[in-house]
Formats: C-alpha cells, sequence, structure tokens
C-alpha cells in the first residue's frame, strides 16, 4: 500500500462563498493558518472519543491467513472543519474495516471554524497520553490547520504533524461515503442497554453475521434480519464504542445487507462506528464508487463524507494529489488496460472479454450484468462489477 504525500497542490482555490471562507492552501499569511482554534466544551467525553478514533487507526481487526499484522501500517486520523461548523476526526482500522468518526458538533466549539479544511495528522504516545489525562472540568483547547494538530491542557501542549495520507484510505473514505447514503435506519437504544448488549456477549472471534434486533430491553442478537435489525458481521469489532457509552445518551442504528453503523449521541458530539459487512471486507475492495458515479475521482476519491445522524453529505478539502493518484479503484485501472489491450468483443448475447488468457461472458439481464468469471459467482453484483463488465460498459458507453 502507497501512502499519498499531500503536496500542496489542491483542487481549487481559496474562495470566499455564501458558505464562509474555504481555505485550500496551506500557505497565507500566516506560516500555518488554523481552521479552528479554541475551547472545546465537555472536554472528558471528546478527549475520550478521540482517543477511540486513535484507537480504531491503530487496530487491525482481521489478519488474512499467511500475512503479517504489520505488512500495512496502521495511519492516523483525518481532521476536517466543514461549512456547517464542525470539527470531524475519522479514521479507518488498519484491515480497512472499521471506520470511525467523531463530530464535534458547534455547541461543543468556542466559536465557528474559521475556514474549511482538512488534514491528516499522527495522533501518537504524547498526544494520547495527554487525552488520557483530561477528566473533570478540565480545560481542553484545539487548535486544527493545514499543517499540525495542537492539543493544549493544564499539563502544556502537545502538537503532532500531517503525515502522509494512505492510498487505501481514500478509496476507503469514497466507499463509506457511498454505503452511508444506501443505509437505512435500524432502531434507537438507550445507551445502558447497548452497554449491556455488549457485556453480556462472550468475547474472541464471532464466525457469521448475526443481526441486532430490537426489543423492550435493547438490542438482542437474531440469526435473521427481523425489523429495524442491523447486521453485526464480527461482533469484537463493535466493542470499540465500548468505552463510550457510559458517557452517551443514546444510540442509533443504521443498516445495509451486512453492514452497520453505529451512532452514539455525546455531550456536544457524535460518535460513529461503521463496520464492513464482513471482517475479511475491507471498505477499499467494496466496488461501490464503480456504480452510480464517477469512479475515477471527483466527490467519490475521498472528497465527500456523510452524517447519517443528519442525513447529509459533507465536504474533505483533500490535496488534489491524493484525488488523482488513489481515486481510481484497481478494478477500474484494469478494465482499462482491457479495453486497451482490445480484449472486449461483442457477440450475439453480449460481449467476450479475454483476460489472462481465458474468454469471459458478459451478458445483460434483467437483474443486471452477469459475469462467467470468478469473482462474479463469489460476489455477483454485491462489491461492484468486476473488471470484465467495467471493461463492456467502458467499450458501450
Amino acid at each position: 500500500m502507497s501512502d499519498v504525500e499531500q503536496a500542496y497542490r489542491y483542487l481549487r482555490p481559496s474562495t470566499v462563498d455564501d458558505r464562509g471562507t474555504v481555505l485550500s492552501t496551506s500557505g497565507g499569511p500566516e506560516p500555518n493558518p488554523y481552521f479552528y482554534d479554541g475551547l472545546v466544551e465537555h472536554a472528558e467525553p471528546v478527549a475520550a472519543a478521540l482517543l477511540a478514533v486513535a484507537r480504531i487507526a491503530r487496530t487491525r481487526f482481521y489478519t488474512p491467513p499467511n500475512m503479517v499484522a504489520a505488512a500495512i501500517r496502521a495511519a492516523d486520523p483525518v481532521v476536517t472543519a466543514d461549512a456547517a461548523g464542525h470539527l470531524r476526526f475519522e479514521a479507518l482500522s488498519a484491515c480497512c474495516g472499521v471506520y470511525g468518526r467523531l463530530d464535534l458538533l458547534p455547541e461543543a466549539l468556542e466559536s465557528a471554524p474559521r475556514a474549511c479544511g482538512t488534514t491528516n495528522v499522527d495522533v501518537n504516545a504524547p498526544m494520547r497520553e495527554a487525552l488520557a489525562g483530561i477528566g473533570g472540568l478540565d480545560p481542553m483547547r484545539l487548535a486544527v490547520g493545514a499543517d499540525e494538530l495542537r492539543l493544549s491542557t493544564l499539563d502544556g501542549d502537545v502538537v503532532e504533524r500531517r503525515v502522509p495520507l494512505p492510498e487505501r484510505w481514500v478509496r476507503s473514505l469514497a466507499e463509506v461515503h457511498v454505503l452511508a447514503r444506501a443505509m437505512e435506519p435500524g432502531a434507537r437504544y438507550p445507551a445502558a442497554a447497548v452497554r449491556r448488549f455488549l457485556q453480556a456477549q462472550p468475547r474472541g472471534p464471532q464466525h457469521g453475521t448475526l443481526f441486532a434486533a430490537p426489543s423492550p430491553g435493547g438490542p438482542r442478537l437474531s440469526t435473521r434480519p427481523v425489523p429495524g435489525a442491523v447486521g453485526i458481521a464480527g461482533l469484537d469489532r463493535l466493542r470499540v464504542v465500548e468505552p463510550l457509552l457510559r458517557r452517551a445518551s443514546g444510540v442509533r442504528t443504521f443498516g445495509l445487507g451486512t453492514a452497520s453503523a453505529w451512532v452514539l449521541d455525546l455531550p456536544g458530539a457524535r460518535f460513529t462506528a461503521m463496520l464492513s459487512p464482513a471482517p475479511s471486507r475491507a471498505f477499499s475492495g467494496e466496488g461501490g464508487i464503480l456504480d452510480g458515479g464517477d469512479p475515477t475521482g471527483g466527490d467519490l476519491a475521498g472528497g465527500t463524507g456523510f452524517d447519517l445522524a443528519d442525513g447529509v453529505a459533507f465536504e474533505r478539502v483533500l490535496p488534489l494529489d491524493a484525488l488523482v493518484d488513489a481515486g481510481e479503484q484497481p478494478r477500474m485501472r484494469d478494465a482499462r488496460a482491457l479495453v486497451a489491450a482490445g480484449a472486449v468483443h461483442p457477440s450475439a448475447d453480449g460481449a467476450v472479454v479475454h483476460s489472462g488468457g481465458t474468454p469471459y461472458t458478459v451478458r445483460a439481464t434483467d437483474g443486471g450484468e452477469r459475469c462467467t468469471c470468478q469473482w462474479f459467482a463469489q460476489h455477483g453484483l454485491g462489491r461492484g462489477p468486476c473488471k470484465h463488465i467495467l471493461a463492456v460498459r467502458l467499450s458501450h458507453p
């Protein structure tokens, strides 16, 4: 996996419009202009939620067979100040199968962010120690800029610098956006009920997919998707929210198939945990961006997120280099190579694509295209189209 260095070449110029100031450069009159600089209300639960985001970024929930867990290094949170006055801290697990986001709401911030912007910063041991030391009525001040994140507490300041943005994260962020937009509401629970639910489950790997179904006492496990239920593939992955539940007032669930999202309402903030459809399935490989949108870049290339609680999209001001380098899904690159090699040939009932010395037949049906390749046999269209279907689409737009 390659990392995308955040070079100073951005998708658009800085602007001032009805949304306010949109800062898309790390240059300017100040050496390190800040998107936000001010105190944060409810410092103790906010610090705990920031630690949860950092913990997700450092954790691998699934290791493929015969693979060393450290082969893909952990990355660090993406921080965005958006036009609606939120500060959003996002992270993906090292396996890219768990997504976490802390949204600091406008009422938790001393003042509105002065500009829209995004950075990707390291949250290492000194920052984590500083966050863990916040308690009670301790004050906390955050300064977020294009090049750094500064945390100020009674014990002093900790500064973390911008780090490379992993290419796999950009694709995963794009897929999370597509998946979240398609999710349906599940149920609402008191936070204490979800806490009891998790504490009652045995620890250790869970095989297969279960469902969290609503009941009078809170969620219960079900083997089938009853009304209001959402899938839980890999129950242990949901434990990332467990330390926050005693600070939360309620939990909302959202689901699509076996993927689910759990939104915790915290004082002045929200925390969203999203689980991929299976522990072995990374968001980066889901292929949702290959259907219904521009798969090669634009807003789907990690530049747009989706807030399930409010039902609205938000923009990340990612560098142009990150979008260009990581925006195209590998299957799309393979499909373009097949077209360039002249591997697509029309047939009486569709097309034949020659790939790796084997001809694969692609046909159009009432349920969508079908292909005779192994990928389609295993996944169908559930993870987006295979490279052969994409090659046919490119040949016959």
